[in-house]
């Protein structure tokens, strides 16, 4: 089977501004499994370490916002004004995600009992799969 040439076409210019190539079906029928080994390191790193990680990408993201708010203008047609913005609110977002992480992803004291101690952990358990239309038409939604 022939691949799949995604093609990303400009709403504000009607033009092609990004030609990829899709998943063939033996890329897709690999996911699981490269998720899965994906997971077996993720799984082994600290709290911290994933912070750390998600720091990382928050400043890459914050040093390419204005080039990132151009691609999504051309890429939606959507004002630069509000593109540039919609970088910074990501990034606000997910700095107080990071903000709570610790109190949100520590261990729940469960009911005391004479020998026992009680807890609910927090841990990442496996690999998700989460499927959603990004960008409904208004046809499908009335």
């Amino acid at each position: 089977m022939s691949v799949e040439k995604l093609i990303t076409i400009s709403p504000s210019t009607n033009k092609p501004i990004l030609e990829r190539n899709g998943l063939t079906d033996q890329d897709l029928a690999d996911l699981p499994a490269t998720a899965t080994e994906a997971f077996k390191s993720f799984q082994k790193t600290t709290l911290a370490e994933r912070q750390a990680i998600v720091r990382n990408a928050l400043k890459g993201l914050d040093k390419r916002k204005d080039e990132l708010a151009e691609e999504l203008t051309e890429q939606m047609g959507r004002p630069i004004s509000y593109t540039a913005k919609e970088i910074s609110t990501a990034i606000a977002r997910a700095e107080y995600l990071l903000k709570v992480s610790d109190e949100a992803l520590k261990d729940t004291d469960g009911e005391s009992e004479r020998g026992f101690k009680r807890y609910i952990r927090k841990v990442a358990v496996g690999p998700v799969l989460i499927l959603f239309a990004w960008n409904v038409g208004l046809q499908m939604l009335s």
